[in-house]
């Protein structure tokens, strides 16, 4: 896939570089299931503002900014641009193992949180929900 006249691809070392600018925690290395959770979300501004910042290693954050601004302002460019980064992680195994790693995570611990208070419960089924669309993303 092509960014303006850069060649772009979720591979290894996109993987290593999403981990780097998105994990949750400095050590938790889970920035690549953090930027597929954008996309099943429908967090579109986010998830494509980080896709280019994982993918486009020679700019800088203002620059991904104006790029988005300058190229994909028109909402038919910028809902393609969504769909053809989605897409593509879609196609990535490096990234698919590091969504499906935070599933499986997410399902172990889901049996032990704490669901007495409305909130508590409130709380569990966003999670569950969430990895119900982040399972479904994956078959």
């Amino acid at each position: 896939m092509k960014i303006g006249n850069t060649e772009v691809k979720f591979n290894f070392k996109a993987l290593f570089r999403a981990n780097a600018l998105l994990s949750t925690q400095a050590d938790a290395k889970d920035g690549a299931s953090q930027l597929w959770l954008q996309f099943v979300t429908g967090d579109e501004n986010e998830a494509v503002y980080n896709a280019l910042r994982v993918l486009i290693t020679d700019k800088k954050d203002s620059e991904i900014e104006d790029l988005i601004d300058s190229e994909y302002s028109d909402g038919d460019k910028f809902e393609e641009l969504y769909k053809d980064l989605q897409a593509e992680l879609e196609k990535s195994s490096f990234f698919r193992r590091a969504a499906k790693h935070w599933t499986d995570l997410v399902e172990k611990n889901l049996k032990s949180l704490p669901q007495k208070t409305s909130e508590e419960k409130t709380q569990a089924k966003a999670i569950k929900d969430t990895l119900e669309e982040m399972k479904k993303s994956l078959s």
